[in-house]
């Protein structure tokens, strides 16, 4: 049988050539009555493996998967001039009539569509939206699947926050419903396809070392299908002594522009983010020349090249001074413009405010670490509002 999709100028038919170690299941759902599922991958749209292949390495080489977990994989890192002009290059990854992993128990039911890029930060470009809205529509001409949902309106997923962007917008098929942040589940029960860092790098509520902690989990690759988890810490009614964090082994500084974040000690995991010069880290473990810096991300740090450890001498400390009863902070991932401020400091309160300065993505824009915002931006030009010395001020 010849479907549409495969027609369709942009799409690019990888099933043989990406990494795999055998042939998935056939799936015992009918076609007609898949529900197409909507992703985002996690990574960075433009960053280098943020494509069907990085995620094909990834599953496979990391996960121990038999093939990729979508059906698709929308690129929009590589662009096709087409007839109808520029769009997305859809992969085809997997037959359709295969059971790939991506949503745990409803994976017989569903089929996988990824779209590349982290959507708490990235937005949906012209070429992705009508790639998003051709794929969509040869499917429907297939008959391929009743309905569409994002990764949250599937069973056991209410909690996650994925695809992020808006589905539903983006295919002009019903009125914009936002996704909004579900309350966690007092227990969870691990599906098939999960792994800890894909539970907690979408969510701020917790880390991948926070969940080790609470469940008593040593090493995060023996997760097993049908194995309880708790999203909280432990909680007691007798008084008991907080349960410690994670060890930070040293503090360092990145002293290489666009150092790669990835999701393992390997370049064969996917890279999820960049890091800029000047940018602070914590490291918990060192591996063969790879840094853990939290939430289950690394970073390559070869002979020492591209993280030096911070000691108090090389440390700048932003001093606001008490002039000032109300200063802006920002998300880290908003541009620090006002309107986009999440909050205010007030020195004048405190008799002035000093903070250290974790990172500079800008020119006058500083990341620091408050109280009541957590990691933050602020912006700082030079005046006589604020100062920056070797030593806090205040």
């Amino acid at each position: 049988m010849s479907y549409k999709f495969l027609s369709l100028p942009q799409l690019s038919d990888k099933r043989s050539e990406l990494p795999n170690r055998g042939n998935l299941a056939k799936r015992n759902t009918a076609l007609r009555k898949l529900v197409r599922v909507w992703h985002h991958s996690l990574t960075r749209k433009h960053l280098g493996g943020s494509n069907a292949r990085g995620f094909a390495n990834y599953h496979v080489h990391s996960l121990g998967w038999e093939r990729i977990g979508y059906t698709f994989v929308i690129e929009p890192m590589n662009i096709v001039d087409t007839p109808n002009g520029r769009r997305a290059r859809i992969v085809y990854a997997n037959n359709i009539t295969d059971r790939s992993y991506h949503v745990g128990t409803s994976n017989d039911s569903s089929l996988g569509i990824c779209v590349a890029g982290d959507y708490r930060y990235d937005d949906l470009d012209a070429a992705t939206i009508a790639s998003m809205v051709d794929l969509h529509r040869a499917l429907i001409q297939d008959n391929i699947g009743r309905n569409d949902k994002s990764h949250h309106e599937m069973p056991g997923y209410a909690w996650k926050v994925c695809c992020v962007f808006d589905y539903r917008k983006a295919l002009s098929t019903s009125p914009h419903s936002p996704v909004i942040e579900a309350d966690l589940p007092d227990t969870y029960t691990v599906q098939q396809g999960d792994t800890l860092w894909s539970l907690a790098n979408n969510d701020d509520r917790f880390t991948v070392e926070d969940l080790m902690r609470w469940n008593n989990i040593e090493n995060p690759r023996n997760l097993r299908v049908g194995q309880k988890l708790t999203f909280r810490p432990p909680t007691t009614s007798a008084p008991t002594t907080p349960p410690t964090r994670a060890t930070v082994k040293w503090s360092g500084t990145v002293t290489s522009p666009g150092l790669n974040v990835r999701k393992g000690p390997s370049v064969n995991f996917p890279i999820v983010r960049a890091l800029n010069n000047g940018d602070v880290v914590d490291v918990y473990e060192e591996s063969n020349g790879w840094l853990n810096i939290g939430n289950g991300q690394w970073v390559s740090n070869v002979g020492g090249k591209y993280v030096t450890k911070r000691t108090n001498a090389g440390r700048r400390y932003l001093n606001l001074k008490p002039s000032i009863n109300a200063w802006r902070v920002y998300p880290l991932n908003r541009a620090a413009v006002r309107g986009n401020e999440i909050g205010f400091l007030n020195p004048q309160k405190f008799g002035g405010l000093s903070y250290e300065i974790l990172g500079n993505p800008m020119s006058n824009v500083y990341t620091i670490q408050t109280a009541n915002f957590g990691r933050v931006n602020i912006f700082a030009s030079n005046s006589t509002a604020s100062t920056i010395t070797n030593r806090p001020t205040y």
